[in-house]
């Protein structure tokens, strides 16, 4: 089922230019509160994510574009690994790090497909890791946009923990939140420093749709 989704993603749209690429993942990992998500990006950088907490509302489908800069990046890394060839590592004993399946087409292309648990193909690793870091980002902007209606003293953990994972770019494409942030940085009935995060925060999101 998972990789229907990801083909039926990838046949949408034909390709264009040779510097453009779709890729889709689907990653589960059970225990988590989000046991199951997906991400879904064309060849204009317009991604879609989906996934449902394992208690609480589904947010449904979010969309967002990503920035040039970004869009770049993962194109780079994903252009590095030989079509996502090697796949799942052979060694043994490798504890559960979430299952991630990948669906790449790079323009003009063959499409490749991969599902792994770990890989030895480094480009690989770091690709599927900025998609979950960027599945981070769209994940504390639904947990903000849900705070800030029912909870809005519980806005100050989430967005010290979302600072602190940008810096160590555990989340990424903080453009994807950007009316969130707007949001939070127009409420004044949210605690100062929840709105001042906010707005650093969105100064980055304003720079990187620029970019």
């Amino acid at each position: 089922m998972k990789r229907l989704f990801l083909a039926a993603f990838l046949l949408v749209l034909p390709l264009h230019a040779q510097s453009s690429y779709r890729v889709a993942m689907t990653y589960d990992r059970a225990g988590l509160n989000i046991p199951h998500w997906q991400i879904a990006i064309n060849e204009k950088g317009d991604a879609t994510y989906s996934g449902k907490p394992a208690q609480g509302a589904d947010p449904g489908v979010i969309s967002f574009s990503m920035s040039w800069t970004g869009r770049e990046k993962l194109g780079t890394l994903l252009s590095q690994t030989h079509n996502l060839h090697p796949c799942e590592t052979k060694s043994k004993g490798i504890a559960n790090m979430g299952q991630k399946d990948v669906v790449y087409a790079p323009a003009g292309g063959t499409e490749a497909h991969c599902s792994f648990n770990f890989t030895d193909n480094k480009p690989l690793t770091e690709a599927s890791e900025y998609l979950i870091a960027m599945a981070n980002t769209v994940q504390a902007g639904v947990e903000l946009d849900r705070l800030h209606r029912y909870d809005r003293l519980g806005l100050d953990v989430v967005m010290r923990r979302l600072v602190a994972d940008v810096k160590e770019h555990r989340a990424v494409e903080i453009v994807a939140i950007q009316p969130t942030l707007q949001r939070l940085t127009e409420d004044e009935a949210v605690m100062e420093r929840v709105r001042a995060r906010a707005q650093e925060l969105l100064t980055l999101a304003k720079s990187e749709a620029t970019q």
